[in-house]
């Protein structure tokens, strides 16, 4: 036994994991974006949409959740796409002390990924064929996970720059 205590030659050192964050993962038309779950309240299937006149075309109306009025919109103008006419589903997030539901195709899956998995952008992303548009500024980077690549969305500049009314 001696002899097997004296083999150790490297010194004990602690090993960190890498740190993870808890994504939520959704279409928008055939993009795949991804946002923080700490933003995320809840997701719903769609409801009775109350139009608000005068409102932005983004800005389809507001919904009754639980007693709160939560303003609806379509985010697809800031990342360059055509708006939808019908939600798909609602992703209930907050931001600040502002809660609202954003419009989403299809959520596909919340997961827990390394924060090492988060990759900056490309120079070129963002940009569109035929187009002056850059959607880039509304993504903080590429989250790579087992089933691909999803464009981490920018909450915060994306509901800063919503005007709702």
């Amino acid at each position: 036994m001696a002899a097997i205590e004296n083999d150790v030659t490297a010194d004990v050192t602690d090993v960190t994991a890498d740190e993870e964050i808890r994504i939520c993962l959704f279409n928008i038309g055939d993009d795949a974006y991804a946002i923080p779950v700490e933003l995320l309240i809840e997701i719903i299937i769609p409801q009775k949409i109350f139009p608000v006149p005068t409102t932005p075309s983004h800005v389809l109306g507001v919904i009754n959740l639980r007693g709160n009025i939560v303003p609806i919109v379509d985010i697809r103008p800031a990342l360059s796409l055509p708006l939808r006419t019908t939600p798909g589903q609602l992703a209930i997030v907050r931001s600040g002390s502002m809660m609202l539901g954003i419009v989403v195709d299809a959520v596909t899956a919340i997961i827990a990924v390394p924060v090492s998995s988060i990759r900056a952008l490309p120079p070129d992303a963002g940009k569109q064929q035929g187009s002056n548009k850059n959607r880039a500024r509304y993504l903080q980077g590429l989250v790579q996970h087992d089933s691909g690549v999803a464009a981490l969305l920018n909450m915060d500049l994306i509901i800063d720059e919503i005007r709702l009314t």
